[in-house]
């Protein structure tokens, strides 16, 4: 503060003096008068008085690489392994539902009923065949069955059981629907997997037919984010390369991870690869839907550089202080970015180039009274 108002103090005094002289006098025309030019608003020369006030440091334009932040958009999604439909396997009616969305679920357990018209038709096959080779078998104990009989019974119930496990009955049930101990007046339809449900499409009373999807499930620890990866930026991503993942739920909050796969081929509408990055996702803030950005650090090629905290910034964009003589300083522009972390690019600027670092804002409010 005390250089800034030496500048304004000496100004007005020495008009003044100017002024008193040339009272009585004939007005000689002023070098701006005669045309000379306005000084350089972006460079000025202090006194060895001023610099030394000033306590100018300076920091050395290098040559190294630079680290920059690539952001991918992404989308949160389930593993492909860690995601199961429930289809209706026979012609019937929903007669029960036993899970809503949001239920987690465990693999087997029964989510919905179905009634089925060739069902009892299916059980009363099986029984059958089960009695018939319990008798053939009795019979070769004793000695009297006849050896092909023996066989035509076995593949019987080998049918009769193929027939329930081809629509989802447990190996378990048709061993107990076989002999009585269990019924199957409905067909259940169990969860293939650990998870959540994540929609449920059946109504009470629908009519189903094969391949109808009741519930779809997934489970969502772990969890993957598939990043887009446009072709010009296919040669910096690489499979166990360090990412961090934010959301726009939880813009504060990062997961750290790895490229877990880059997808060997460019997708022909989007033009773009996917990369795949796997997070534990234990406390389930990552939902399957979520939009995501995943962040990559990508070294480029050695140039010169300073650190981004010397870059200053007005209404005419970024710059800096530059040395160019021991009292000699000059405004120069940059196209670069103040707000970004590390080192960043400074292409108009040699290596070597001393650039203030300490003193940068006194010699601007120097400039800026000229």
């Amino acid at each position: 503060m005390q250089f800034r108002l030496n500048r304004f103090l000496f100004l007005p005094v020495l008009g003044l003096m100017l002024l008193l002289a040339g009272c009585g006098k004939d007005t000689a025309p002023t070098p701006a008068a005669q045309g000379a030019s306005p000084p350089d608003p972006d460079q000025i020369t202090l006194t060895d008085a001023e610099l030394t006030e000033v306590r100018v440091e300076t920091q050395k334009v290098s040559v190294r690489p630079i680290v920059t932040s690539l952001q991918l958009p992404a989308r949160v999604r389930p593993q492909a392994d860690r995601e199961a439909y429930v289809t209706s396997l026979v012609s019937g009616r929903v007669e029960r539902l036993r899970a809503s969305t949001g239920d987690r679920v465990r693999q087997g357990q029964v989510l919905a009923d179905v009634a089925a018209p060739d069902l009892s038709d299916m059980v009363a096959g099986l029984r059958q065949a089960r009695d018939e080779l319990d008798r053939q078998h009795r019979l070769r104990d004793r000695g009297v069955a006849v050896e092909k009989n023996v066989r035509a019974a076995e593949r019987d119930w080998q049918a009769s059981r193929q027939r329930l496990r081809s629509i989802g009955v447990s190996r378990d049930r048709i061993e107990a629907v076989a002999i009585g101990d269990a019924d199957l007046a409905t067909l259940p339809l169990t969860a293939p997997i650990d998870g959540v449900v994540l929609d449920r499409t059946a109504v009470l009373g629908d009519p189903v037919q094969p391949g109808d999807r009741l519930y779809y499930i997934a489970g969502l620890a772990p969890i993957r984010v598939v990043a887009d990866v446009f072709e010009r930026n296919l040669g910096a991503i690489r499979e166990g390369q360090t990412v961090t993942v934010t959301t726009s739920m939880a813009p504060g909050r990062t997961y750290e991870s790895l490229v877990a796969q880059v997808t060997p081929k460019v997708d022909d509408e989007r033009r773009a690869a996917s990369a795949r990055i796997v997070l534990p996702n234990d406390d389930g803030s990552l939902r399957p839907g979520m939009y995501a950005t995943v962040r990559v650090q990508v070294e480029g090629d050695p140039q010169p550089a300073l650190s981004s905290d010397i870059l200053m910034t007005g209404a005419s964009g970024t710059y800096v202080i530059v040395r160019d003589a021991p009292r000699t300083f000059r405004r120069v522009f940059l196209d670069a970015s103040a707000d970004a972390d590390g080192f960043v690019a400074v292409p108009e600027l040699e290596p070597g180039t001393e650039v203030v670092t300490s003193g940068a804002y006194q010699i601007v409010s120097a400039m800026n009274q000229q």
